[in-house]
């Protein structure tokens, strides 16, 4: 073997079972990797040595694997090709030739039940290479029967408990029971509309309701995100992790797991993680980004994880775990005298920033960020007196709710209700404000009042009805596809006769 295909005696990666997972120590950089046995343990120990090898920034590493019983042995796993091999001494780096713990001798005694281990290669692409990733455990996806589909019952037609959204009759066309309904529904491909219930993630048919596949995933579904032009479906578990489905099958891609400060789902999801770092899915995986001092995550473009220090009114956009950062982006303020008070929303590449005095916010300004971190302003936006308080999205239709405040990415537009905290969903904005009651705000500022207390849409279908999620009976939850609401007919006059009186 060529000396280009030397191996280092340093660093030694660590390989291990623990039940039906194998786990791998990057030589203690790092929490260990464990990747369950799916579709089996040997596949499963590649795939954590070579996520190992890659934190580690080795092509090609040493591994040492220690059986249940105690006994050792020496190989060489290839990051690129996710393969372990026996050790053999052409591979010796020379510097440790007959030096070190790691004697060659030891191979030739490698129990038998080992080589399941040694020289295969891993077949399915899932490995962890920033957190923790382990493979998901169940069955292989199985294509939807599209018969079954079309003989499963359609849930029946029900009525909303209470008020309805403004647009929309309190009748629903199809009612589906859950127990803990935890996340908005969201459009998926191909017509369909994807929920959670607790752990569960279910995709049905938009138009009928009938129900095409249940996948439970690890931990309770907080938010769903069906990416444009994509296949998969993303469930964020709050912190926990994100769990990859296949759109079409429900079969899960992986689980996701990792331990971070907060996760937000988008075209590509990112963590927040303790210690001044973050991740990003990335050919569902994770993979580490470096956060500057003093900043914080705020959004991706690609596969770059953006960055702004508030204090320093800076920008980085991220693509690896490099201390050496690239060179930062400085955000401009709109007016003299006004300095960067804080990230109001990154919505689909497009940054909103607040900017003030001592008296408070002045000006919003609208910059678009690219995957090189430049940045260029696209719209400035008078704040003044505004309210600068809670932030909402509806990335799909490019609305930010701030405090009392709609702004419509499209237009740079800003209605301002006056009162109470708007909710930026659906495609609208709603506010339930003191003065003024509840509140249908459009993006070209119509407003429509509401009845107090009444559902707010997670998602409007392709036909016009509105997904909400209200009580169902006296102990459950569900969601409900309200149609849209006719408009009540003029009253017609009776004729009259001719002292005026009806006949």
């Amino acid at each position: 073997m060529s000396s280009s295909r030397a191996v280092p005696a340093w660093p030694v990666i660590g390989l291990t079972y623990e039940g039906d997972t194998a786990v791998a120590d990057a030589a203690g950089v790092g929490e260990p990797i464990r990747v369950a046995a799916y579709p089996d343990l040997a596949t499963a120990a590649a795939s954590a040595a070579a996520a190992a090898a890659r934190r580690l920034n080795m092509p090609r590493c040493r591994v040492q694997g220690i059986s249940p019983d105690g006994e050792e042995w020496m190989m060489v796993v290839d990051a690129e090709a996710e393969t372990l091999e026996e050790l053999r001494s052409g591979e010796v780096d020379e510097r440790s030739s007959g030096r070190g713990p790691w004697s060659l001798a030891w191979l030739s005694v490698i129990p038998r039940r080992w080589w399941l281990v040694v020289g295969v290669t891993a077949v399915a692409g899932v490995a962890m290479a920033v957190v923790l990733i382990p493979r998901s455990a169940l069955p292989a996806p199985v294509p939807v029967d599209t018969a079954a589909v079309d003989m499963a019952p359609a849930p029946s037609a029900g009525q909303l408990p209470v008020s309805a959204p403004a647009g929309w009759d309190t009748y629903a066309g199809w009612v589906i029971d859950v127990a803990k309904p935890g996340a908005a529904a969201v459009l998926g491909p191909r017509n369909t509309l994807v929920l959670a219930d607790g752990p569960d993630v279910i995709t049905v048919d938009a138009q009928t309701g009938r129900q095409l596949w249940r996948t439970t995933t690890s931990g309770n579904v907080t938010a769903l995100y069906a990416p444009t032009d994509s296949d998969l479906i993303y469930a964020a578990r709050s912190n926990t992790g994100v769990s990859v489905l296949d759109a079409s099958t429900g079969g899960v891609v992986t689980s996701g797991d990792t331990t971070a400060s907060e996760i937000v789902l988008a075209e590509t999801p990112f963590a927040q993680l303790p210690g001044q770092a973050g991740a990003v899915l990335v050919d569902r995986a994770w993979q580490r980004r470096q956060v500057p001092a003093t900043a914080v995550p705020i959004g991706t473009v690609g596969d770059g994880l953006v960055s702004v220090s508030v204090e320093q009114a800076k920008l980085w956009v991220t693509t690896s775990d490099s201390p050496v950062l690239p060179a930062p982006a400085s955000l401009t303020s709109p007016t003299e005298g006004l300095s960067l008070s804080r990230v109001v929303a990154f919505v689909d590449g497009q940054m909103i920033l607040a900017w003030a005095d001592r008296s408070g916010p002045k000006k919003y300004t609208i910059d678009s960020v690219d995957e090189a971190g430049r940045v260029q302003r696209r719209a400035t936006l008078d704040a003044a007196d505004r309210s600068s308080g809670k932030t909402t999205l509806d990335a799909t239709s490019g609305l930010v709710g701030i405090g009392s405040l709609l702004l419509d990415l499209n237009t740079q537009k800003i209605t301002d209700v006056g009162s109470g905290t708007v909710t930026a969903r659906a495609g609208f904005g709603w506010t339930e404000g003191s003065s003024q009651g509840m509140v249908r705000i459009s993006p070209d500022g119509t407003k429509v009042p509401l009845r107090k207390g009444a559902a707010l849409p997670d998602v409007v279908l392709p036909d016009g009805r509105a997904v909400v999620r209200a009580a169902h009976g006296s102990n459950g939850s569900a969601y409900y596809a309200l149609e849209v609401q006719q408009p009540t007919p003029a009253a017609t006059p009776s004729p009259t006769r001719a002292d005026g009186k009806g006949q």
